[in-house]
């Protein structure tokens, strides 16, 4: 696996392949004049009004607006990726992809392979549980009393994992395979004792397996047939699954052979597979997560329109304003957000099942939408029939208004409608838009015998000159090597260290990262005890070079680990301070809490490079 692949090869690509052939073999076409047309297989339809021309290479759906080329019909209907689709069709074609780099992404890709096989094992292993296991009855009668039938089970992939401690590692890892079973521990799939003992995470219960874009089983849910707590028991984050970026359902939403027009936000797995059972293929859940920004900005590049579902109750309301503040920054101007909040006792399970399909579309139909929501949710905080009342509510509205992307019909419609709202200008508005930009003050009262600030330290909204600090990782790589092998060779220098907020740009940083951070937690006095701390994690064997290697002429040494951890701050730093800068002098205006972290950014980074003697300042 490979990085970019070029744009000239996607273009031969297209010119290589039949958008005819390419539609053909997925959905029978038929020859009308000099196009050819079909039955939308995006929609539901009686009536063909999906044509395919020849000549320009592109189909088009008079239904839906469905409209592309070959390789964005190939990514619609199989549900691919686009570098996935673009294999395929290349494949078809008969033509290698080639790659303009190789990737931190795709190296990462090769290494966490094993992972990916062994949790579909581990996938189809519970699928046949259900089908054949001598205590599967006690699975199936749930899933039964539960609605569900045999079909909806196998396309969302449920399972069974049996009674026992060790049924899924015997079958996995056979004869107690080492490198299997280290595998399994690094994927969330067993649990390993102090005593160096292992044993199956899920015992017992209704398995609801987790996949990514691409389909691949990347973690599970596991749900009780009784009533034993955890209800609900998750995989923990692991190198392949990081819960705060995916969804449930999302791939099979995604699988089903329909053109998405939005996206539903529910709490659960049932909620999910009900609503797909009764025709509500466009259901998604988090994984005991809020939803956050980056879902939403995930559902909102396939979907115009996204819809949060909710309890009726308060706390269920206290969520519902959550997540409009989450989605806020963004509503650019074509999306949706609404509200839908759920009958006292009811969730989308047991109501679709109640009154079907119909009746339940119609309830997303009238969800309130944001600006709906936002204003009603506001005056239930403060006495709106009062002059006081209003100014408050000035007060809550407009911080919230002023988290929308500017420039934007939507921000615009709600400024208006705030002012209609409590009858005059906001003046909490104007005060967050006529905010001067220019600190005209340094950010520090200075000594009189002090050195002067650099000018950087003070915002600019004409011409940013925020000092570029090279700190990439290819830069730093040489010496974080040097730092984590300080660290194995004498772990005890971890105490005179405090972790670092910052990000981990290559696997070496990620690991150096993470070895401090377990130090910092259970310290240990030999790299023996450090060792033992990562067995059968997929660094283990790294870990174990670095510790026995005789040629090492690395002095340990907590000063050179200090340098990078502040090299990598500095890099965080850096990149979030020209970030600031940068939306500055597009015209952006930040509001207080951004200011005040602009403020503090610039004063973290002009200590660190104080420290080093580096002090950068405008020409």
């Amino acid at each position: 696996m490979a990085g970019r692949i070029p744009q000239s090869f996607i273009d031969d690509l297209l010119a290589r392949v039949d958008v005819i052939d390419v539609v053909d073999s997925r959905v029978k076409l038929k020859k009308t004049g000099k196009n050819y047309s079909a039955c939308c297989p995006f929609h539901n339809e009686k009536s063909p009004s999906f044509t395919v021309s020849p000549d320009k290479q592109f189909y088009y759906c008079f239904g839906c607006g469905a409209s592309g080329s070959a390789l964005k019909f190939v990514m619609e209907f199989d549900g691919l990726s686009f570098p996935d689709a673009v294999e395929k069709l290349a494949t078809q074609a008969g033509m290698e992809v080639p790659r303009e780099q190789v990737s931190f992404e795709a190296r990462q890709e090769i290494q966490h392979q094993p992972l990916f096989e062994l949790m579909q094992k581990a996938g189809l292993y519970f699928e046949q549980m259900l089908r054949s296991h001598e205590q599967r009855g006690k699975a199936v009668d749930y899933l039964k009393n539960r609605g569900l039938s045999g079909k909806a089970a196998k396309f969302f992939g449920i399972g069974y994992a049996p009674v026992g401690w060790d049924n899924l590692q015997n079958f996995l890892a056979g004869e107690g395979d080492k490198e299997t079973i280290k595998n399994l521990i690094a994927c969330g799939m067993l649990i390993e004792k102090e005593d160096g003992r292992t044993y199956d995470r899920f015992r017992d219960r209704i398995m609801f397996p987790i996949r990514d874009a691409r389909g691949r089983y990347i973690a599970f849910g596991g749900r009780v047939l009784r009533d034993e707590k955890p209800k609900y028991l998750n995989s923990p984050e692991t190198p392949i699954f990081q819960k705060g970026r995916e969804l449930y359902g999302l791939y099979e939403a995604r699988k089903i052979r329909q053109k998405l027009t939005r996206f539903v936000i529910v709490e659960g797995y049932m909620d999910v597979v009900a609503l797909a059972e009764f025709g509500i293929h466009y259901a998604v859940a988090t994984l005991g997560t809020a939803t956050s920004e980056h879902h939403l900005r995930r559902l909102f590049k396939i979907v115009p329109e996204v819809i949060f579902c909710f309890d009726g109750d308060q706390a269920g309301r206290t969520a519902a304003a959550r997540a409009m503040e989450t989605v806020l920054p963004v509503l650019d101007d074509g999306l949706q957000a609404r509200f839908l909040f759920l009958p006292d006792g009811e969730d989308p399970d047991t109501l679709v099942r109640q009154e079907g399909k119909d009746a339940f579309e119609q309830r997303l139909n009238k969800a309130a939408h944001l600006p709906e929501f936002l204003f009603e949710h506001l005056k239930e905080q403060v006495d709106f029939d009062t002059l006081d009342g209003k100014a408050r509510f000035d007060q809550l509205a407009a911080p919230l208004i002023n988290r929308l992307p500017r420039n934007t019909t939507l921000r615009n419609l709600m400024e208006k409608s705030l002012q209609d709202l409590i009858g005059t200008e906001s003046a909490s508005l104007k005060k967050l838009e006529n905010q001067p930009e220019a600190i005209a003050e340094p950010v520090y009262p200075q000594a009189e015998d002090s050195q002067p600030e650099p000018d950087y330290l003070y915002e600019d909204s004409s011409e940013p000159n925020i000092p570029h600090i090279d700190h990439s990782a290819d830069t730093l790589a040489p010496l974080v090597h040097k730092a984590l092998s300080s660290l194995v060779k004498q772990p005890e220098l971890a105490q005179q260290l405090e972790v670092p907020d910052a990000d981990a740009e290559s696997e070496h940083e990620r690991l150096l990262l993470e070895v401090l951070r377990k130090l910092k937690k259970a310290p240990q006095s030999s790299p023996v005890g450090l060792l033992i701390q990562w067995t059968g994690s997929p660094y283990q064997d790294e870990l174990k070079a670095i510790a026995d290697n005789p040629h090492s002429q690395i002095r340990p040494s907590a000063s050179d680990i200090a340098e990078v951890l502040r090299q990598m701050n500095a890099r965080k730093l850096s990149a979030d301070v020209q970030n600031y800068t940068q939306r500055i002098a597009r015209g952006d205006k930040l509001n207080d809490e951004e200011r005040a972290d602009y403020r503090n950014k610039q004063r973290q980074l002009h200590g660190i490079q104080k420290k080093r003697g580096r002090i950068y300042a405008r020409p």
